[in-house]
């Protein structure tokens, strides 16, 4: 049997903003997180950091609390088609899902340490 593999993936960004509006037509909620990410690449005298913005589900927008500044999370992205401003349709990631933190749901090492019994 032939099987197509999925391009679902995972990414750790640090999201500095996130932003949704609503669709007139369709009452689509339409979700965008920004996130910093390093400058350069192709361009080697470029330094810094970079904004790039990806689209979200309604649930990942929810997920996020950006009350106390700016956060490191991980998600599950999956490339979606979608249309810049001049009509011209792409894949991009599309944020799906927030991976909760695995190291928060970790129990804390033991500081008890059995201790001897004095005679």
């Amino acid at each position: 049997m032939f099987q197509i593999p999925t391009l679902k993936s995972t990414k750790t960004l640090f999201v500095i903003n996130k932003d949704f509006y609503v669709k007139k037509d369709t009452a689509e909620i339409r979700a965008s997180v920004e996130v910093l990410v390093p400058a350069g690449g192709t361009r080697p005298n470029k330094v810094g950091y970079s904004v790039a913005s990806f689209t979200a589900e309604q649930e990942v927008y929810d997920a996020l609390n950006l009350a106390n500044g700016p956060i490191m999370a991980t998600f599950e992205t999956e490339p979606r088609e979608s249309r810049n401003g001049f009509g011209n349709t792409t894949n991009t990631d599309h944020l799906v899902r927030v991976i909760a933190d695995q190291s928060q749901n970790k129990p804390a090492p033991s500081t008890n340490q059995p201790q001897a019994k004095a005679n």
